[in-house]
This record gives C-alpha cells, sequence and structure tokens, in this order.
C-alpha cells in the first residue's frame, strides 16, 4: 500500500467516525439539547419498596411486605394489588417519558396545582428517597399529567395518568377471601340456637352433624361461592365495639385443600352487616343478601 493511499484511508476511516458521531451520539446530544430534565428519571421501579403520599398535611404510607403493599402501617390492611398495579404502570410511563417544560413560574404553580394543594409523593428505595414530586392536575388532554419539585418554580407536562393512579377511591384491598372454590369439602354452621356440618365426598354433599341428612348441590352452592371469594361492601371504623361480632351470631368455616376460611358475621349498620376473617381483626362490612345466605338452618340445605 502507498503512503498516498495509506493516507487517503486514514481520512476515510475519519470521515466514517465523524458521520457515526453525527448520526449516532452527537446527534442524539444535539437533539437533547435544551430538553428539560425528566425529574421521576432517578426511580427504578422494580426497586421501589415504600411511597409517601402526602395530601392536605395527612401522610398515607405504603410499605412494600414480599409480593403485597402494607397499608398505612395497620395491622392487616394491604393495599388494592389493581390500585398499586395502575400505579407501577402509569409510574413505568411517567419515568420513561420525556418532559414538556408548561412553567417556570413558581407563582403559576397554583394554576396547575403543583403547589401545596397538590399530591407530594416520596418514592423510597431501599429506604433510602429516591424521589420527592408533586403531582397536580390532568392536562385537558387527558394524557399528560403536571408535576413538579417541591422546592422548584418549575411546572412539567408528563405523558402518563399520575393524577389519576394517585387518586384511587380506597387504597385498601376489599377482599375478605379469594380461594378455590372447588377446593372447599367442609362447612361448618355455628349459630347461638344450633349447629350443623356437611361435607362434600364422591361428588355428594351431605350432613354430618349432629345427624346425617341430605343436602342439594345448588342449596349449599351460594354458600361456597361466598365463602370462596367475598369482598366487603365497605371498610367500617376499625373499633370492636357495637359490632356484634363477640356474640358469635353466625360463624361459618369452609375448609379442604389447603382452605381454612371463617366468617364471623355480627349485628347490622345500615343495611349492611359486620364481619371478620378468623384470622384477623380487619372488620369489614358485608351485604345484607351475603349475610342471609350464611344464616341457615339445615333443613333449609335439603
Amino acid at each position: 500500500m502507498t503512503k498516498k493511499t495509506l493516507i487517503l484511508a486514514c481520512v476515510l476511516v475519519a470521515l466514517i467516525a465523524l458521520a457515526y458521531g453525527y448520526q449516532g451520539p452527537l446527534k442524539e446530544w444535539q437533539n437533547n439539547l435544551g430538553k428539560p430534565k425528566n425529574i421521576l428519571a432517578g426511580i427504578k421501579i422494580d426497586q421501589v419498596d415504600k411511597i409517601e403520599i402526602i395530601n392536605q398535611g395527612k401522610t398515607l404510607v405504603l410499605t412494600k411486605q414480599d409480593q403485597k403493599w402494607k397499608y398505612n402501617q395497620t395491622k392487616d390492611f394491604y393495599a388494592d394489588p389493581a390500585v398499586m398495579s395502575r400505579i407501577y404502570n402509569e409510574l413505568k410511563t411517567a419515568v420513561e417519558s420525556e418532559v414538556e417544560l408548561v412553567s417556570n413560574s413558581g407563582e403559576r404553580k397554583s394554576e396547575f396545582k403543583t403547589d401545596n394543594t397538590g399530591l407530594e409523593i416520596k418514592i423510597y428505595q431501599a429506604e433510602k428517597p429516591v424521589a420527592d414530586f408533586i403531582i397536580g392536575n390532568q392536562a385537558s388532554d387527558y394524557l399528560n399529567s403536571y408535576i413538579s419539585a417541591p422546592e422548584s418554580a418549575a411546572t412539567y407536562a408528563v405523558k402518563a395518568d399520575l393524577s389519576g393512579a394517585f387518586n384511587p377511591t380506597d387504597w385498601r384491598d376489599f377482599t375478605i377471601f379469594s380461594s378455590a372454590k372447588e377446593k372447599i369439602n367442609k362447612i361448618r354452621f355455628q349459630y347461638p340456637n344450633r349447629e350443623f356440618t356437611v361435607e362434600l365426598k364422591n361428588g355428594q354433599w351431605s350432613g354430618l352433624l349432629p345427624y346425617k341428612f341430605a343436602v342439594k348441590t345448588e342449596k349449599i352452592q351460594p354458600v361456597i361461592d361466598i365463602m370462596s371469594n367475598l369482598k366487603a361492601a365497605e371498610i367500617p371504623e376499625q373499633i370492636f365495639n357495637n359490632t356484634g361480632l363477640e356474640k358469635h351470631l353466625i360463624i361459618i368455616e369452609a375448609s379442604g385443600e389447603g382452605i381454612d376460611n371463617v366468617l364471623m358475621v355480627g349485628q347490622v349498620k345500615d343495611d349492611l352487616y359486620y364481619a371478620k376473617r378468623g384470622d384477623s381483626d380487619n372488620i369489614y362490612l358485608i351485604s345484607k343478601a351475603e349475610r342471609d345466605q350464611l344464616d341457615k338452618w339445615s333443613w333449609q340445605l335439603r
């Protein structure tokens, strides 16, 4: 290879490198030049283990335990999985999105509700804070949410429904039971004036105690449905007094393969009935129709 050819080859390589730099990293740098930084970019969704939601001076704390989120440091209440799934999805979208600067005026933050009237969200990873931001109004296009850092005058629009995700009707999971109904093979009914047990054997339900009696599948099926999959109509104030739960008015135990669901039903409250699981102090309210299905005499199952 001659010296001239070698020089031309080096020039060609340099031009190719220059072209790559322009089309690749350099062009990307130019494209990003002047764009605002996403204030949520430091959040690693899969590593989030604590979220604080501050609303009008009141703080709600969600703490991750295994795959569930403990609600506000209560004993047994957890956040609704559907609510948390939506938060994960919208937060992930926001973290990966570009943001648009809509205002750099602190005086205009009240217009977007990104001042102290908005929702302040604190995100933690390994118990260390990684993000602190305020969610304001949803934009008029219903595609963007307004966000800001508490001490910043800037307000940004991000393409994620953070406003909707962090404002559920209720954070708590209303599920009382969620079990496979086909695995239930025994149900015990206990009331102040009677007690009896029914069992499934060889595909047929029948009464065992205090005496044997026939049971029709269509009569026992509503009880199985309730005792396998039950959601509260409401979650009342967690005060045990005046619930009637200590009187053992109704106790139903549904058991089977890996299942031991015990439900206690108490007094009426505004057409709903107090109820709790046997293994939890959480107090719920269930419908009158559900309560009535559980208030049985043995003859009603024949």
